[in-house]
């Protein structure tokens, strides 16, 4: 796939994992997943279903005869083990309990249990998330800033907004809630990098959907300064001019990208 293509995937698995996360219920006895969203995460990974008893697992090889399974059920328990011995453990036979070893295996499982609940769903993600190429060249930044405003131009919103998105991934933007803006203006900062104070930010994109508007003010600002504020408000109103507007406002985010290389993709589940 193209980066855009992968990068597009970070998102959407970045997506899904916030509502997985959102749906997910972990008190003891009563723990609830949404199975629907966590079979459309198992889809993006190398797990595969099998059937073995009553049980549906996730399976895949891990070391020797050793299978890393994830038991699909609320619980949501990966274990190392085989698939012989989880099935015991979590199915056994009315027979398989005159053992008094097997017992003890079924009472008590952390000699196998990697993980369960949250911490499961992250390991997954971890998976998907390594067949996905996230490193970009020049031709790339040069293809989402082509993006972008080719959207701006059909006045497709869509398009600017997914071009929004794809360069606050890569860069580490945020909405950031600023009062003095009016209710259809987008804002888009990221924090400013190698310290500072904590509620410093930089390079404010601002986007208007009603009037297909973008503008950007470089440079560093605080949402709490009453004079950046002040500033803020004026080039929104225009009545102060931004340091960019329209289409440049792309090509600044991907001239910034290919310049700051230590700025990862974010991985944040």
């Amino acid at each position: 796939m193209s980066f855009k293509e992968n990068l597009k995937t970070k998102v959407e698995l970045d997506r899904l994992v916030t509502n997985l996360y959102a749906t997910l219920r972990e008190p003891p006895g009563q723990r609830h997943v949404d199975k629907g969203l966590m079979k459309t995460l198992l889809t993006k990974t190398d797990f595969a279903l099998k059937k073995a008893r009553d049980l549906e697992l996730y399976v895949r090889p891990l070391e020797g005869e050793t299978m890393e399974i994830l038991v699909f059920d609320n619980e949501l328990a990966i274990y190392h083990s085989t698939i012989d011995d989880v099935a015991l453990r979590k199915s056994p036979d009315w027979k398989e309990m005159f053992s008094i070893r097997n017992v003890r295996r079924i009472l008590d499982d952390k000699d196998v249990v990697a993980c369960k609940g949250k911490e499961s769903i992250r390991r997954i993600y971890g998976d998907a998330l390594s067949g996905l190429d996230l490193s970009y060249t020049e031709k790339d930044m040069a293809a989402l800033a082509a993006d972008g405003r080719r959207a701006l131009e059909q006045r497709s919103l869509e398009g600017v907004e997914e071009a929004l998105e794809l360069f606050s991934e890569i860069l580490g933007l945020q909405a950031v809630n600023l009062t003095v803006l009016e209710e259809d203006l987008q804002a888009l900062a990221r924090p400013k990098a190698n310290g500072g104070e904590p509620s410093l930010l930089e390079h404010l994109v601002l986007f208007a959907a009603t009037r297909f508007w973008i503008a950007l003010r470089r440079g560093t600002f605080s949402p709490d300064n009453e004079f950046d504020l002040a500033k803020i408000a004026a080039c929104a109103k225009g009545e102060e001019p931004p340091d960019l507007e329209g289409s440049p406002v792309f090509q600044f985010l991907a001239d910034l990208a290919l310049k700051n290389r230590e700025w990862k993709v974010a991985v944040s589940a």
